[in-house]
């Protein structure tokens, strides 16, 4: 194993199964008694921030109206958070740090699928996060049909930021591809549209190749 510690983001299409591979890695390090060695978070939010929850809250909540530089502050708000609180004293210790979620997602969501301009919300997160990047991103690549068939079986409710239209997520999608294209050798591009074990043991290869596990 490394002896320093990795920041990793898994960023994704909904439904694409990447909450799922994060419990089932969770699982797997504990048995192989490997946990110790890494730190999980995940965004909105953070799993070392009370504040960075109530901005979730905020976020996500169906009654709340943000505009897409809103959303954009408060996601880098959030960021900021669980940088100071959670990731970069894990890194400092050498653990390795997986987060369900990270800029990508601010640059998609806001950038180009919002109005917030991609240049802009570039901006705020290099301020927010004193320019921390991962040191790879793993993208779980879904098809739009498929996208909208997983979540409307799995969801009883959407939050403020899901919808069910198939046409959303085909320009989801394109947005993901555009943003991975300004920077393709920080992503990994994982095919989701397969089983769980199927895309779990694809998330495993990864880790080993970039020597994470």
């Amino acid at each position: 194993m490394s002896k320093v510690g990795k920041f990793i983001a898994f960023e994704g299409m909904d439904g694409s199964g990447k909450t799922t591979i994060i419990q089932m890695l969770k699982n797997e390090l504990i048995t192989k008694k490997l946990i110790d060695n890494f730190v999980f978070t995940r965004e909105p939010g953070s799993a070392f921030s009370k504040e960075a929850e109530k901005i979730r809250q905020l976020i996500l909540d169906n009654e709340n109206s943000f505009s897409s530089m809103v959303d954009a502050l408060l996601f880098a708000t959030s960021r900021r958070l669980n940088l100071e609180k959670g990731i970069w004293p894990a890194l400092q210790e050498n653990k390795h740090v997986i987060t369900d979620r990270y800029t990508t997602s601010s640059y998609v969501y806001q950038g180009l699928l919002g109005d917030a301009t991609l240049e802009k919300v570039e901006i705020i997160n290099e301020i927010a996060t004193n320019k921390t990047e991962p040191d790879f991103i793993i993208f779980f690549d879904l098809e739009p049909s498929i996208s909208v068939e997983r979540i409307t079986k799995m969801r009883e409710g959407m939050d403020r930021l899901e919808t069910s239209d198939i046409q959303y997520y085909v320009s989801l999608r394109e947005s993901y591809k555009k943003v991975i294209s300004k920077n393709p050798d920080k992503y990994r591009i994982v095919d989701a549209n397969c089983s769980i074990i199927e895309l779990f043991n694809k998330v495993i290869d990864i880790l080993i190749k970039e020597e994470v596990i």
